[in-house]
Protein backbone atom coordinates (compact mmCIF):
# COMPACT_ATOMS: atom_id res chain seq x y z
CA UNK A 1 0.00 0.00 0.00
CA UNK A 2 1.54 3.29 -1.15
CA UNK A 3 -1.14 5.98 -0.99
CA UNK A 4 -3.98 6.45 1.50
CA UNK A 5 -6.67 9.15 1.39
CA UNK A 6 -8.33 10.45 4.56
CA UNK A 7 -11.57 12.42 4.12
CA UNK A 8 -13.10 14.82 6.65
CA UNK A 9 -15.12 17.69 5.23
CA UNK A 10 -16.88 19.39 8.14
CA UNK A 11 -15.86 21.66 11.01
CA UNK A 12 -12.53 22.60 12.60
CA UNK A 13 -12.88 20.45 15.72
CA UNK A 14 -14.00 17.41 13.72
CA UNK A 15 -10.95 17.77 11.49
CA UNK A 16 -8.57 18.10 14.45
CA UNK A 17 -10.00 14.91 15.96
CA UNK A 18 -9.51 13.03 12.69
CA UNK A 19 -5.87 13.96 12.09
CA UNK A 20 -4.41 11.48 14.63
CA UNK A 21 -5.45 8.76 12.16
CA UNK A 22 -2.66 10.03 9.89
CA UNK A 23 -0.17 9.64 12.73
CA UNK A 24 -1.32 6.09 13.43
CA UNK A 25 -1.01 5.14 9.77
CA UNK A 26 2.44 6.71 9.45
CA UNK A 27 3.63 4.74 12.47
CA UNK A 28 2.39 1.50 10.92
CA UNK A 29 3.41 2.27 7.34
CA UNK A 30 6.33 4.76 7.39
CA UNK A 31 6.66 4.83 3.60
CA UNK A 32 2.99 5.41 2.81
CA UNK A 33 1.89 8.79 1.47
CA UNK A 34 -1.04 10.25 3.38
CA UNK A 35 -3.38 12.64 1.58
CA UNK A 36 -6.23 14.49 3.32
CA UNK A 37 -9.35 15.78 1.58
CA UNK A 38 -10.82 18.72 3.49
CA UNK A 39 -12.72 21.97 3.03
CA UNK A 40 -11.00 25.24 2.14
CA UNK A 41 -11.51 26.77 5.59
CA UNK A 42 -9.72 23.89 7.34
CA UNK A 43 -6.98 23.53 4.70
CA UNK A 44 -4.47 25.78 6.58
CA UNK A 45 -4.93 23.66 9.68
CA UNK A 46 -4.30 20.36 7.88
CA UNK A 47 -1.16 21.80 6.26
CA UNK A 48 0.29 22.28 9.75
CA UNK A 49 0.02 18.57 10.51
CA UNK A 50 3.32 16.77 10.14
CA UNK A 51 1.94 13.34 9.14
CA UNK A 52 -0.12 14.61 6.18
CA UNK A 53 1.90 14.67 2.96
CA UNK A 54 -0.70 16.20 0.64
CA UNK A 55 -3.78 18.35 1.21
CA UNK A 56 -6.67 18.20 -1.27
CA UNK A 57 -9.53 20.70 -1.13
CA UNK A 58 -13.17 19.70 -1.55
CA UNK A 59 -15.27 22.54 -3.02
CA UNK A 60 -18.94 21.44 -3.10
CA UNK A 61 -20.05 25.04 -3.68
CA UNK A 62 -17.43 25.56 -6.39
CA UNK A 63 -15.72 23.25 -8.84
CA UNK A 64 -17.15 20.13 -7.18
CA UNK A 65 -20.72 21.38 -7.17
CA UNK A 66 -23.45 18.97 -8.27
CA UNK A 67 -22.98 15.67 -10.01
CA UNK A 68 -20.83 17.15 -12.75
CA UNK A 69 -18.56 18.63 -10.10
CA UNK A 70 -18.34 15.30 -8.32
CA UNK A 71 -17.32 13.75 -11.63
CA UNK A 72 -14.45 16.25 -11.62
CA UNK A 73 -13.54 15.10 -8.10
CA UNK A 74 -13.73 11.49 -9.27
CA UNK A 75 -11.17 12.16 -11.97
CA UNK A 76 -8.90 13.97 -9.52
CA UNK A 77 -8.98 11.03 -7.11
CA UNK A 78 -8.53 8.51 -9.91
CA UNK A 79 -5.39 10.35 -11.00
CA UNK A 80 -4.18 10.22 -7.39
CA UNK A 81 -3.85 6.45 -7.61
CA UNK A 82 -5.01 5.83 -4.05
CA UNK A 83 -4.89 2.33 -2.64
CA UNK A 84 -7.30 3.06 0.21
CA UNK A 85 -9.67 5.81 1.32
CA UNK A 86 -11.30 6.41 4.71
CA UNK A 87 -14.55 8.38 4.83
CA UNK A 88 -14.77 9.71 8.38
CA UNK A 89 -17.91 11.81 7.85
CA UNK A 90 -20.54 9.74 6.01
CA UNK A 91 -21.71 11.44 2.81
CA UNK A 92 -23.44 9.53 -0.01
CA UNK A 93 -21.96 11.66 -2.78
CA UNK A 94 -18.42 11.11 -1.50
CA UNK A 95 -18.96 7.37 -1.03
CA UNK A 96 -20.11 7.25 -4.64
CA UNK A 97 -17.09 9.26 -5.80
CA UNK A 98 -14.74 6.80 -4.10
CA UNK A 99 -16.39 3.94 -5.95
CA UNK A 100 -16.39 5.83 -9.27
CA UNK A 101 -12.68 6.54 -8.74
CA UNK A 102 -12.01 2.82 -8.42
CA UNK A 103 -10.18 3.06 -5.09
CA UNK A 104 -9.72 -0.62 -4.10
CA UNK A 105 -10.18 -0.24 -0.31
CA UNK A 106 -13.01 2.08 0.78
CA UNK A 107 -13.71 2.32 4.52
CA UNK A 108 -16.57 4.04 6.32
CA UNK A 109 -19.69 3.70 8.43
CA UNK A 110 -21.76 0.54 8.10
CA UNK A 111 -25.00 2.22 9.18
CA UNK A 112 -25.89 4.20 6.06
CA UNK A 113 -28.12 3.17 3.16
CA UNK A 114 -25.17 3.77 0.82
CA UNK A 115 -22.70 1.68 2.84
CA UNK A 116 -22.80 -0.91 0.04
CA UNK A 117 -20.57 1.49 -1.92
CA UNK A 118 -17.76 0.77 0.54
CA UNK A 119 -15.58 -2.34 0.73
CA UNK A 120 -15.11 -2.29 4.51
CA UNK A 121 -17.51 -0.90 7.10
CA UNK A 122 -17.40 -0.17 10.82
CA UNK A 123 -20.72 -0.54 12.60
CA UNK A 124 -20.79 1.97 15.42
CA UNK A 125 -23.61 4.38 16.26
CA UNK A 126 -21.76 7.55 17.20
CA UNK A 127 -24.93 9.19 18.50
CA UNK A 128 -24.80 6.90 21.53
CA UNK A 129 -21.66 8.82 22.60
CA UNK A 130 -20.07 5.80 24.27
CA UNK A 131 -16.56 7.05 23.54
CA UNK A 132 -14.67 10.07 22.27
CA UNK A 133 -14.99 11.28 18.67
CA UNK A 134 -11.24 10.77 18.18
CA UNK A 135 -11.65 7.13 19.24
CA UNK A 136 -14.59 6.69 16.87
CA UNK A 137 -12.35 8.02 14.10
CA UNK A 138 -9.58 5.63 15.08
CA UNK A 139 -12.04 2.75 14.79
CA UNK A 140 -12.08 3.21 11.01
CA UNK A 141 -8.42 2.17 10.96
CA UNK A 142 -9.24 -1.44 11.93
CA UNK A 143 -9.41 -2.81 8.37
CA UNK A 144 -5.85 -1.50 7.86
CA UNK A 145 -4.29 -1.88 11.32
CA UNK A 146 -6.26 -4.67 12.95
CA UNK A 147 -8.07 -4.67 16.28
CA UNK A 148 -5.12 -3.52 18.41
CA UNK A 149 -5.22 0.18 17.58
CA UNK A 150 -2.53 2.62 18.74
CA UNK A 151 -3.44 5.42 21.16
CA UNK A 152 -4.68 8.74 19.82
CA UNK A 153 -1.69 11.02 19.27
CA UNK A 154 -1.60 14.53 17.83
CA UNK A 155 1.40 15.63 15.76
CA UNK A 156 1.11 19.24 14.69
CA UNK A 157 4.31 20.97 13.67
CA UNK A 158 5.64 23.01 16.59
CA UNK A 159 5.08 26.75 16.69
CA UNK A 160 7.91 29.14 17.44
CA UNK A 161 7.79 30.14 21.11
CA UNK A 162 6.98 33.83 21.60
CA UNK A 163 9.63 36.18 22.88
CA UNK A 164 9.87 36.63 26.63
CA UNK A 165 9.32 40.36 26.12
CA UNK A 166 5.84 39.85 24.66
CA UNK A 167 2.79 40.13 26.95
CA UNK A 168 1.64 37.04 28.82
CA UNK A 169 -2.02 36.40 28.11
CA UNK A 170 -5.03 34.15 28.47
CA UNK A 171 -7.63 33.62 25.73
CA UNK A 172 -11.37 33.58 26.15
CA UNK A 173 -13.12 32.29 23.03
CA UNK A 174 -16.82 32.94 23.71
CA UNK A 175 -18.39 31.97 20.38
CA UNK A 176 -19.44 28.43 19.55
CA UNK A 177 -21.22 28.80 16.22
CA UNK A 178 -24.37 27.80 18.12
CA UNK A 179 -23.43 24.17 17.61
CA UNK A 180 -23.53 23.43 21.34
CA UNK A 181 -24.76 25.03 24.59
CA UNK A 182 -22.62 27.94 25.72
CA UNK A 183 -22.07 30.25 28.67
CA UNK A 184 -23.90 33.57 28.79
CA UNK A 185 -22.29 37.00 28.50
CA UNK A 186 -22.62 37.42 32.27
CA UNK A 187 -20.91 34.10 32.93
CA UNK A 188 -17.99 34.94 30.64
CA UNK A 189 -17.66 38.29 32.41
CA UNK A 190 -17.29 36.40 35.71
CA UNK A 191 -14.32 34.60 34.15
CA UNK A 192 -12.77 37.83 32.86
CA UNK A 193 -13.10 39.45 36.28
CA UNK A 194 -11.52 36.40 37.91
CA UNK A 195 -8.56 36.40 35.56
CA UNK A 196 -7.96 40.11 36.12
CA UNK A 197 -7.89 39.67 39.89
CA UNK A 198 -6.00 36.38 40.12
CA UNK A 199 -3.38 36.78 37.37
CA UNK A 200 -1.16 39.48 35.87
CA UNK A 201 -2.07 38.24 32.41
CA UNK A 202 -3.68 40.19 29.60
CA UNK A 203 -6.92 38.72 28.26
CA UNK A 204 -7.52 38.26 24.55
CA UNK A 205 -11.08 37.78 23.32
CA UNK A 206 -11.06 35.82 20.06
CA UNK A 207 -13.81 34.91 17.59
CA UNK A 208 -15.12 35.41 14.09
CA UNK A 209 -16.13 38.70 12.53
CA UNK A 210 -19.74 37.82 13.36
CA UNK A 211 -18.78 37.69 17.04
CA UNK A 212 -17.25 41.17 17.33
CA UNK A 213 -20.35 42.55 19.05
CA UNK A 214 -20.36 39.65 21.51
CA UNK A 215 -16.74 40.35 22.42
CA UNK A 216 -17.52 44.05 22.80
CA UNK A 217 -20.19 43.16 25.36
CA UNK A 218 -17.70 41.03 27.26
CA UNK A 219 -14.99 43.70 27.28
CA UNK A 220 -17.26 46.62 28.27
CA UNK A 221 -16.18 48.28 31.51
CA UNK A 222 -12.94 46.31 31.91
CA UNK A 223 -9.48 47.97 31.54
CA UNK A 224 -8.75 48.32 27.82
CA UNK A 225 -5.03 47.84 28.39
CA UNK A 226 -5.68 44.32 29.73
CA UNK A 227 -8.80 43.08 27.93
CA UNK A 228 -8.36 43.11 24.16
CA UNK A 229 -11.14 42.43 21.66
CA UNK A 230 -9.48 40.51 18.81
CA UNK A 231 -12.65 39.02 17.32
CA UNK A 232 -12.49 39.03 13.52
CA UNK A 233 -8.75 39.73 13.48
CA UNK A 234 -7.45 36.18 13.08
CA UNK A 235 -7.44 33.72 10.24
CA UNK A 236 -7.22 30.07 11.23
CA UNK A 237 -3.43 29.95 11.07
CA UNK A 238 -2.87 33.05 13.21
CA UNK A 239 -5.54 31.93 15.69
CA UNK A 240 -3.72 28.63 16.08
CA UNK A 241 -0.47 30.50 16.68
CA UNK A 242 -2.20 32.69 19.26
CA UNK A 243 -3.50 29.58 21.04
CA UNK A 244 0.00 28.11 21.03
CA UNK A 245 1.30 31.13 22.93
CA UNK A 246 -1.39 31.46 25.58
CA UNK A 247 -1.23 30.45 29.22
CA UNK A 248 -4.85 29.25 29.21
CA UNK A 249 -7.74 28.94 26.77
CA UNK A 250 -11.27 29.25 28.18
CA UNK A 251 -14.16 28.30 25.92
CA UNK A 252 -17.08 25.91 25.44
CA UNK A 253 -17.40 23.06 22.91
CA UNK A 254 -15.46 24.62 20.04
CA UNK A 255 -12.83 23.87 17.42
CA UNK A 256 -10.25 26.07 19.18
CA UNK A 257 -10.64 23.89 22.28
CA UNK A 258 -9.42 20.88 20.31
CA UNK A 259 -6.63 22.90 18.71
CA UNK A 260 -5.42 23.88 22.19
CA UNK A 261 -5.58 20.34 23.53
CA UNK A 262 -3.72 18.99 20.50
CA UNK A 263 -0.67 21.16 21.27
CA UNK A 264 -0.88 20.83 25.08
CA UNK A 265 -2.14 24.36 25.71
CA UNK A 266 -3.98 24.37 29.08
CA UNK A 267 -7.75 24.62 28.78
CA UNK A 268 -10.81 25.24 30.90
CA UNK A 269 -14.05 24.38 29.12
CA UNK A 270 -17.78 24.36 29.81
CA UNK A 271 -20.11 21.65 28.47
CA UNK A 272 -23.63 20.37 28.48
CA UNK A 273 -23.33 16.91 30.07
CA UNK A 274 -26.05 15.29 27.93
CA UNK A 275 -25.87 13.63 24.55
CA UNK A 276 -25.07 14.62 21.85
CA UNK A 277 -22.94 17.42 23.37
CA UNK A 278 -21.42 15.38 26.17
CA UNK A 279 -17.71 15.92 26.86
CA UNK A 280 -17.32 12.14 26.86
CA UNK A 281 -17.48 12.45 23.07
CA UNK A 282 -16.57 16.09 22.43
CA UNK A 283 -14.43 17.23 25.35
CA UNK A 284 -10.71 18.05 25.06
CA UNK A 285 -9.21 14.59 24.59
CA UNK A 286 -6.36 14.83 27.12
CA UNK A 287 -7.88 17.48 29.42
CA UNK A 288 -11.22 16.02 30.46
CA UNK A 289 -10.35 16.81 34.08
CA UNK A 290 -10.75 20.50 33.25
CA UNK A 291 -14.26 20.27 31.81
CA UNK A 292 -17.00 21.92 33.86
CA UNK A 293 -20.62 20.79 33.42
CA UNK A 294 -23.79 21.31 35.44
CA UNK A 295 -25.23 18.38 37.35
CA UNK A 296 -28.45 17.55 35.49
CA UNK A 297 -29.57 14.26 36.99
CA UNK A 298 -31.82 12.26 34.66
CA UNK A 299 -31.21 14.63 31.73
CA UNK A 300 -29.69 12.32 29.10
CA UNK A 301 -30.53 13.89 25.74
CA UNK A 302 -30.19 17.57 24.84
CA UNK A 303 -32.52 19.26 22.38
CA UNK A 304 -30.87 22.64 22.31
CA UNK A 305 -33.83 24.57 20.92
CA UNK A 306 -36.17 23.07 23.54
CA UNK A 307 -33.89 22.89 26.58
CA UNK A 308 -36.02 22.63 29.75
CA UNK A 309 -33.42 24.75 31.53
CA UNK A 310 -33.51 27.50 28.92
CA UNK A 311 -29.85 26.72 28.28
CA UNK A 312 -28.37 24.13 30.62
CA UNK A 313 -25.15 26.03 31.34
CA UNK A 314 -27.29 28.67 33.05
CA UNK A 315 -27.43 26.12 35.90
CA UNK A 316 -23.78 26.92 36.65
CA UNK A 317 -23.75 29.63 39.30
CA UNK A 318 -21.27 32.51 39.28
CA UNK A 319 -19.67 30.99 42.37
CA UNK A 320 -19.27 27.60 40.69
CA UNK A 321 -17.58 29.30 37.72
CA UNK A 322 -15.27 31.29 40.00
CA UNK A 323 -14.29 28.14 41.89
CA UNK A 324 -13.57 26.23 38.66
CA UNK A 325 -11.33 29.07 37.46
CA UNK A 326 -9.54 29.25 40.82
CA UNK A 327 -8.80 25.51 40.75
CA UNK A 328 -7.45 25.73 37.21
CA UNK A 329 -5.30 28.75 37.94
CA UNK A 330 -3.97 27.14 41.10
CA UNK A 331 -2.59 24.31 39.00
CA UNK A 332 -1.03 26.71 36.49
CA UNK A 333 0.32 29.39 38.82
CA UNK A 334 1.30 27.05 41.68
CA UNK A 335 2.14 23.68 40.07
CA UNK A 336 3.95 22.34 43.14
CA UNK A 337 0.95 23.04 45.36
CA UNK A 338 -1.35 21.39 42.82
CA UNK A 339 0.83 18.25 42.83
CA UNK A 340 0.80 18.09 46.63
CA UNK A 341 -2.99 18.54 46.67
CA UNK A 342 -3.52 15.66 44.23
CA UNK A 343 -1.07 13.36 46.06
Amino acid sequence: MKRILLIRTDRIGDTVLTLPAATALKAAFPEVQISFLTRNYTEPLVRLYQDVDEVLVYEPEGRHRGWSGHRVLTQELREGGFDAALLFLPRPELALVLRWAGIPVRIGSGFRWYSFLLTHTIKEHRKTCKKHEADYNHSLLRPLLGEALPPVKFAFRPFQVSSATEPIYAIIHPGSGQSAPNLSVEQYRVLIAGLLVQTPWDIRLTGTAEEIELSQQLAAGFPENRVQNLAGQHDLGSLFECIAGTQLLITSSTGPLHLANAINTPTLSFFCPARPHTPKRWGPYHQQAWVVAPDLAGFDWCQQSRCPYGGCLSELSAEAIRQALERRLNGLLNPEAAIQESA
